[in-house]
């Protein structure tokens, strides 16, 4: 409320407390003269000073609480349900009107102590409904209050003790929103950091990432909220500590999905439609490129928030995990003088794209020209040397509207990533046949025989085609186990004939952690418990590396190509060519030590 209205009502107040005061001080005052008649001498003092001084403390005290709950109710109100328009009515006209009525009661007392509760009871509910609904750190009238009120008493020039903003507080998350106009960014930035869950998505990010997630799933249902983690490929339970008394609930939910919509510039009030957003986390001194998707369910709603290392590391295929017999091999299929076309694949979230991007560095590109026909809206990752040739689909063109333009520059080697094209397919196997060129593609497949088969259905010309592919390299992903706290167990005779580890090769092989069983649990002291690993937090993994299936194309393969292009023939055919099929670079990590039995097991259902 203006100065101005809390300035008469000031006035009006002193002017009635006055009055009411002086009129009963003058009638007793007459009662007791002899003659009613003569001239009336005052005795003083017709106000009581002390009714007086309290009535205006009181009246002091609600014009600071007031003008609080005026700025509080502003700034975080609308997020918390407790909107200025709703409050502000309640604390001044409950405290106006009951004041009028008190001035009508005789009793000093009476009147005073319905005052009294009429300032401080809408006061009490306002802080009370506040700060069940904020964070530790925003709540008033609490023992950490109090501490920093007294720790700013006597500081003078020094000014207060330095505060923290309510957003800040809490691990030091930074969150950024990245739309394309600025102004938007920093309205939905203010809107997001007067949440009171923006400090509970911090502390949500900051598990996560300690955790190596790099994915987070919010799963909504009618009346609950499940937290998950993608940590090494695997969804896992996630349990941050998000507030200090309470668990992660639904309430806590909408509100941390909210935050993280207006971040990434989406629509919170929309829990149905698909939505895609991004924003920039930076935590520990890394910054992540951060995706916001979500999508209506059946049960309710399901937002994924996926965390993009941005780094200028690139891996090697050592660093990706391939063997240094298999990088040799590669290096003899893409070197100088071969021709062909070669495949890489992978299922997705299987790591084709740093196998892709570190083979071609592999190569000799400095003695080569290399061109890449990619779709713009694919972004690719920048390869030094290779020219890439963008192809804006989304304006008509195709890969294969621009390949005359590209070989009129006459590149030795022509990749591809994800091809679709049969036509595109027979024009590398033409260049490699008529011209000596090297093609090099990468697809979507499960295994180096279905990659094979995939091509085969885009209809490239036949036997060109069979005649003309070199190799396909295929991959998994397979978690490493941790080597703080991987467990020995003997390789039995029987276990090692069924992975065809030679005897007396391996005297035992390794798995994840095993916690102890209840019943060893209830005969351990508490010193013998054994502690939750820090480095894999008890996963039992750390990391992944990657498997790769090498398929070399000899004449018995592709003749099986030709003449039954099944997979069962084709892997058979392989196999009978000296290829190692995945599960049997699988078995040479187990017998490393590197990953354990079930793993293998895991991955290769997939």
């Amino acid at each position: 409320m203006s100065r101005i209205v809390t300035s008469c009502i000031g006035a009006a107040l002193i002017v009635l407390i006055g009055a009411g005061v002086a009129q009963a001080q003058f009638i007793e005052y007459i009662s007791g003269l002899e003659d009613p008649h003569a001239m009336i001498r005052g005795r003083g003092f017709y106000l009581a000073i002390w009714k007086i001084v309290l009535l205006l403390l009181v009246f002091w005290m609600w014009v600071k609480t007031t003008d609080w709950i005026n700025r509080d109710s502003g700034e975080i109100g609308n997020s918390i349900g407790l909107p200025p328009d709703l409050w502000n009515p309640i604390v001044v006209f409950s405290f106006l009107l009951t004041f009028v009525i008190a001035m009508l009661i005789p009793i000093y007392l009476a009147g005073f102590f319905l005052i009294l509760i009429a300032y401080i009871a809408p006061l009490a509910t306002y802080i009370a409904l506040r700060n069940g609904r904020v964070t530790n750190e925003r709540k008033v009238l609490t023992p950490d209050h109090f501490k920093r009120v007294i720790a700013n008493i006597g500081r003078g020039k020094k000014g207060p003790v330095e505060e923290k903003q309510p957003w800040e507080l809490g691990p030091a998350v930074d969150m950024q929103a990245t739309g394309p106009i600025a102004t938007v960014n920093q309205a939905n930035m203010i809107e997001a950091r007067q949440s009171p869950a923006y400090v509970p998505v911090k502390k949500m990010i900051a598990d996560a990432l300690e955790n190596r997630a790099e994915k987070v799933m919010l799963d909504f249902t009618a009346d609950a909220v499940a937290l998950r983690y993608y940590v090494d490929g695997v969804w896992h339970a996630g349990n941050p500590k998000i507030h200090e008394k309470e668990q992660l609930n639904r309430q806590w939910g909408d509100q941390m999905l909210f935050v993280l919509k207006k971040l990434a510039a989406l629509n919170p009030a929309d829990r149905r439609s698909k939505q895609e957003g991004k924003l920039k986390i930076e935590y520990a001194g890394n910054k992540y490129d951060t995706i916001l998707m979500s999508q209506g369910t059946q049960t309710g709603e399901r937002a994924v928030i996926t965390l993009l290392l941005v780094t200028k590391h690139i891996r090697s295929l050592e660093e990706l995990g391939m063997r240094e017999k298999q990088r040799d091999q590669l290096k003899e299929i893409l070197g100088m003088g071969n021709t062909g076309v070669v495949a890489f694949c992978a299922m997705p979230g299987d790591g084709l794209t740093a196998t892709w991007v570190a083979a071609l560095r592999a190569t000799d590109r400095l003695l080569r020209d290399f061109i890449s026909i990619e779709d713009a809206g694919q972004k690719e990752p920048e390869i030094e040397n290779v020219n890439a040739q963008r192809v804006n689909s989304a304006a008509g063109e195709t890969i294969e509207s621009v390949l005359p333009k590209v070989l009129l520059k006459m590149p030795e080697v022509l990749c591809v990533p994800n091809i679709t094209s049969g036509a595109v397919l027979g024009v590398l196997t033409q260049k490699a046949e008529d011209d000596a060129k090297l093609g090099i593609v990468s697809l979507r497949a499960k295994e180096a025989a279905d990659a094979l088969l995939r091509l085969l259905a885009l209809k490239p010309p036949m036997p060109q085609f069979a005649q003309q592919m070199r190799a396909v390299i295929n991959q998994r992903l397979i978690r490493k186990l941790c080597d703080s706290c991987k467990q020995a167990i003997p390789l039995t005779p029987e276990l090692s004939q069924r992975l065809g580890i030679p005897p007396g090769r391996v005297d035992h092989i390794y798995r994840e952690y095993q916690p102890p069983t209840p019943e060893q649990l209830a005969t351990m002291k508490k010193h013998e418990i054994p502690p939750t690993c820090p480095k894999c937090r008890g996963l039992g993994y750390f990391g992944r590396t990657a498997i790769y299936e090498f398929l070399v194309l000899d004449e018995r393969v592709k003749q099986a190509l030709i003449q039954q292009p099944k997979l069962e023939v084709i892997k058979q055919v392989a196999r009978q060519a000296g290829n190692r099929s995945l599960q049997e670079e699988g078995i040479v990590l187990i017998a490393l030590g590197v990953t354990s039995l079930p793993e293998l097991q895991r991955v290769l259902k997939q």
